[in-house]
């Protein structure tokens, strides 16, 4: 149950992730980088949080 809490978790940072992605223009302390590195950041939270919620066995 460990691993499912921590997969949802970071289902919901990687929503975060795209919100902050969706407001960046908003955001001048970000700059270019953050355009950039925001969506790469939201698919990897999103992916590995999908495999922790589905990943069967022992926590």
């Amino acid at each position: 149950m460990r691993r499912q809490l921590q997969g949802i978790a970071l289902i919901l940072i990687g929503i975060l992730f795209t919100l902050v992605c969706m407001i960046d223009p908003w955001l001048p302390v970000i700059g270019d980088v953050g355009r950039v590195m925001y969506p790469i950041l939201a698919a990897a939270a999103s992916i590995t949080g999908l495999v922790l919620v589905f990943k069967g066995g022992k926590d």
